[in-house]
C-alpha cells in the first residue's frame, strides 16, 4: 500500500538551508538526520532512506529509485539531477519526495502496477507543465494507463498567495488566465491548485485528491510567503515541510 507523508513543521525543518546560520555544516546535517529519523518513526519508514530530485533538467526527466540504488546510498538525500523520481512496491520503507514551503508536490500512483512518481512543482515548473510530465514519466517508464493513475497534490499556498506585479515565471499567459487574478488594488492573486487541476484534466487525469491545507495560514506548516518581510513577516514559519510517499514495509 502507498502511504503519503506530509511532515509540516512537526519534526523541525526538513532542509539544512533553513537552519540557524551559526550551526556548522556538520551540525546541520546531524540535525536534519534527527528530523528525518523522527518523521520516519511517526509515519513508518526508514528516515535515513529519503530521496529527492534536484530538478536540474526542468523538462520531465525521471530517475528510478531501485533496491540497488538504496543499498549503494543507505543514508539517502543523494544528488539526482533528474526532475521526477519513480519508485515501485518492490522498494519498501523508502521515501521519495521534496522539502517544500509553499509549492506543492505532485504524487502520482499507478494503482494497478504499484508504481509511484513524484515531482516538486513550483510555480515556475507548473508553468512548464511539470504536473503533466509526472504522468508522462509513468507512461514512458512503465506503460501506465491514464485511468489507473491516482494523483495526490500536497498542501501548498492557497488562493490568497499574492504578488505586487505580474509574476515573471508565468510565461504561458493563456494557461494562467484563470490562475492569476488582479484585484482593484493591483494585487495579483495566484491559485496554483486551479492551474494544476486544468493541466491534469487536459492530460485526461480525473482521479485527483488535493490536500486543501494552506501553508501560508496553517500554523502546522512552514511558508516562505508567511515568513517573508513582504508577507506576514512571521519567522516561526521559516523552514521546509517534507511531502512525499512510500510503500510500507511488509512485516
Amino acid at each position: 500500500m502507498l502511504s503519503y507523508v506530509e511532515t509540516g513543521n512537526r519534526f523541525g525543518t526538513m532542509n539544512t538551508g533553513t537552519m540557524p546560520k551559526e550551526l556548522s555544516k556538520e551540525e546541520k546535517n546531524i540535525k536534519l538526520m534527527e528530523h528525518r529519523i523522527a518523521a520516519g518513526k511517526e509515519f513508518g519508514f526508514d528516515g535515513r532512506k529519503m530521496f529527492m530530485a534536484d530538478q536540474k533538467d526542468k523538462r520531465g526527466t525521471y530517475f528510478n529509485i531501485t533496491k540497488e540504488y538504496v543499498e549503494a546510498n543507505p543514508n539517502g538525500w543523494t544528488d539526482i539531477k533528474e526532475d521526477i523520481l519513480i519508485i515501485t512496491d518492490k522498494v519498501r520503507g523508502v521515501v521519495i519526495g521534496h522539502p517544500v514551503a509553499d509549492c506543492p508536490v505532485v504524487i502520482m500512483h499507478d494503482i494497478k502496477q504499484k508504481v509511484c512518481a513524484i515531482a516538486h512543482c513550483s510555480a515556475e515548473l507548473i508553468d512548464k507543465k511539470m504536473p503533466m510530465m509526472v504522468a508522462d514519466a509513468l507512461v514512458e517508464a512503465y506503460g501506465s494507463k491514464d485511468e489507473d493513475i491516482h494523483a495526490y497534490i500536497s498542501a501548498c499556498a492557497g488562493p490568497d498567495w499574492t504578488y505586487d506585479k505580474y509574476p515573471s515565471w508565468a510565461t504561458d499567459k493563456k494557461m494562467w488566465e484563470k490562475g492569476i487574478e488582479v484585484d482593484d488594488n493591483g494585487i495579483f492573486r495566484i491559485n496554483l491548485r486551479k492551474v494544476i487541476d486544468m493541466q491534469l484534466k487536459e492530460r485526461k487525469l480525473y482521479d485527483i485528491y488535493y490536500n486543501k491545507k494552506d501553508t501560508i495560514t496553517d500554523p502546522e506548516f512552514y511558508s516562505n510567503s508567511a515568513a517573508s518581510p513582504y508577507g506576514l513577516n512571521d519567522q516561526s514559519k521559516y523552514g521546509r515541510n517534507f511531502a512525499g510517499a512510500f510503500y510500507k514495509a511488509k512485516y
